[in-house]
C-alpha cells in the first residue's frame, strides 16, 4: 500500500494548470437507487440507477485565474477539467470530467487571504480511476508510449482527454487517436480526437455497450514543419 499527499495534486482546467491557485479539490460520485420492496419482504430491497458526480474547488483568488473561473458560470460550453492525485505524469492515476459551474464564490475576510469556491457538476457523470497514457512531446507519426494491459475486454464505456500545453515548429499538427487491440498485436481505431494545432482540451467517449478490447493505446501522425511539436497529455478510463 502506497500513500500519497495532496499537496502532489494537479488540476487542469482546458488546457491550463490552475494548481498554483488552488488548496482543495473534493470529487464526489453519486448513484440513485429505485426501491423494488414487494409484499411479503422482511427487508427493503433496491436497485442501482444513474450515477452523477461532482467536483468542488477551493482557493485563493487571483485575476488571472478569476477570469478562467468566474467565465465558468452560465457558460454556454461545457469546460473539461482532470485532476491528477499524484500528479499527472505517464502511469499516473487521475480523475476527469466534462462540467458546468453551478456556483462560484469569494470570500474576504478582513484578517486573511482572499479565498474562492468553485462548485461544478458533471456532464455524464465523473472518470474515475483514469490513467494518464502519456505526457510527452509527441514529434513523430506513430505509436505514442507503451499500451495499457486491462486484462480483459469490456463492455460499459469509458472516456478519454487529451491536453495540449503548447506547440511549436511550423504549422504543426497532431492528429491523437486511442487504440485498442485483443492481442496487443493488431489495432484498431476506437477513438479520434480533433486535431491538435495550438493549446487546448478534449474529452470523448465510449458508449456502453461498445466493446472496448484488452489493450489500448495512442497513435499520433505528425503535420507540419521545422520539427512540429506538441506537448499532450492523454489519458483513458473505462467504465467499471
Amino acid at each position: 500500500m502506497a500513500f500519497i499527499s495532496g499537496k502532489d495534486t494537479i488540476v487542469y482546467v482546458g488546457s491550463t494548470d490552475f494548481s498554483s491557485y488552488l488548496n482543495s479539490a473534493d470529487v464526489n460520485k453519486t448513484a440513485d437507487v429505485a426501491e423494488t420492496t414487494t409484499f411479503s419482504d422482511e427487508a427493503k430491497s433496491y436497485i442501482g440507477g444513474l450515477t452523477d458526480g461532482t467536483i468542488s474547488l477551493a482557493g485563493f483568488w487571483d485575476a488571472t485565474a478569476d477570469a478562467t473561473l468566474s467565465g465558468l458560470m452560465g457558460s454556454a460550453t461545457s469546460s473539461n477539467i482532470v485532476l491528477g492525485y499524484d500528479g499527472v505524469d505517464t502511469a499516473d492515476y487521475c480523475n476527469f470530467a466534462i462540467v458546468d459551474a453551478t456556483n462560484y464564490g469569494i470570500s474576504s475576510p478582513v484578517g486573511d487571504v482572499v479565498a474562492v469556491t468553485v462548485d461544478l457538476q458533471a456532464t455524464g457523470g465523473v472518470f474515475s480511476n483514469g490513467y494518464i497514457l502519456s505526457n510527452s512531446a509527441v514529434t513523430a507519426t506513430g505509436v505514442v508510449g507503451s499500451a495499457l494491459d486491462n486484462s480483459a475486454s469490456s463492455d460499459k464505456g469509458a472516456g478519454a482527454f487529451v491536453i495540449c500545453t503548447s506547440v511549436s515548429g511550423t504549422s504543426p499538427t497532431a492528429d491523437i487517436k486511442i487504440q485498442h487491440s485483443a492481442d496487443n498485436s493488431t489495432y484498431a481505431d476506437l477513438i479520434t480526437f480533433t486535431q491538435v494545432t495550438a493549446a487546448t482540451s478534449e474529452i470523448k467517449t465510449v458508449d456502453s455497450g461498445t466493446t472496448i478490447n484488452r489493450y489500448v493505446r495512442i497513435y499520433n501522425t505528425i503535420g507540419g514543419s521545422s520539427t512540429p511539436t506538441a506537448n499532450v497529455i492523454v489519458g483513458f478510463a473505462r467504465n467499471s
